[in-house]
Formats: C-alpha cells, structure tokens, sequence
C-alpha cells in the first residue's frame, strides 16, 4: 500500500444464485413493481403490496455474510448483475435500501456498473473492460459471481488471478464456504 492513499477494494457483485436465489421472487419481480410505480399503479415502492418483496428478494444468510465482509474491509462495489440492463442507478438504489442492503447502495463506485454494451453477455469480459478503464482499481478488486453466469471466466486472462474469482452454486448463494473465499481474497489484496 503506497503512503498517503487509502486503500479501497472494489467488490464485482452479481446477484442471481448469488445474493438473489428466486425462490419466491427475484429481478422480474422487482421490474414489475418499478414499473407499476412510474406507471402510477402504485404509489411508491415503500407500499405494503411491496412488503414481501422487499423482506424476501435476497437470502439472508448471504445478505449475513456480505456485511460482514462490508464491515471488514469496507469496500465499493460495482454491479455486474444482469439486473443492470433493465434498471439505472436511482432504482438499485431504492431496491437495495429497502431489501438490507443500504451498505451497497451507499459504497457504489462512481463508475457503479460494469459495461453492458457487448452483443452477447460475458462476464468476464465485461469486468475486465470496466478494469481496462480504471487502472487505479488494479490490484484491489475481488469478484463475487455464480457458476452459471461466470463461465466467461475459465478463459479469463491471467490464472494468478483466479483466487480472486469467488463463484457460488446455482440456487445457493453465498455460504461459509463463499464467505471464508472472499475473506482471504480481500486479505490477500490488503496484503500485497
């Protein structure tokens, strides 16, 4: 860590299988009450026909870990969710406040979303893009992602990378297991 700079980790965070397991809702059901609310439907997102939604969208054992990794090393996170297609900044902001995850919402990194701009989605390509263009973030970044949409990643440049990529199991999320990975992936960028 160089003199005078503060060290920041930047966390690349999906949400389907991850942080999100549509069990009883997910993205879809989100983007049906945002758009009930511009329509004029509804009021606002904070009505009780939003209740449920809000307190089961994300698992909360994975919600559990993710602050606790927060309150560790506190750090910004970029959304690599396929969620980012469909919604903007001020609609993540609202659905991550109202569903436990305020600490996200507040630590966006300004450049809050990874490119979506390419023909087919490919994670890995799109995180190493949005890397490409902050090269102040080289070395400090960790990758939180599911098996299913990170295959990208088995090709991805650099294998000493690797133990920076932390994938959880489809339907499952983060575990102990993902958790205890993380950790020492943000470890080691403090370390190095």
């Amino acid at each position: 860590m160089t003199s005078g700079l503060i060290y920041q980790p930047v966390l690349f965070l999906d949400f389907d299988d991850v942080i999100c397991l549509n069990k009883t809702c997910g993205g879809y059901d989100v983007l049906l009450a945002i758009s009930q609310v511009k329509n004029g439907q509804s009021a606002s997102l904070d009505g009780g026909e939003f209740r449920d939604l809000w307190a089961q969208l994300f698992d909360a054992d994975a919600k559990a870990h993710l602050h606790l990794l927060h309150k560790e090393f506190s750090p910004s996170y970029v959304l690599s969710t396929s969620w980012r297609k469909f919604m903007d900044k001020d609609s993540f902001v609202a659905v991550l406040r109202r569903s436990g995850l305020g600490f996200v919402a507040d630590n966006l990194h300004p450049d809050w979303k990874t490119p979506t701009e390419f023909s087919a989605p490919d994670r890995a390509r799109e995180i190493s893009h949005w890397l490409s263009r902050h090269p102040d973030v080289e070395g400090r970044w960790v990758v939180l992602d599911d098996e299913l949409s990170g295959t990208g990643f088995a090709h991805w440049p650099s294998p000493e990378l690797m133990p920076y990529l932390v994938f959880c199991k489809e339907s499952v999320g983060i575990t102990a297991i993902e958790f205890e990975k993380l950790r020492e992936a943000f470890q080691r960028r403090r370390a190095s």
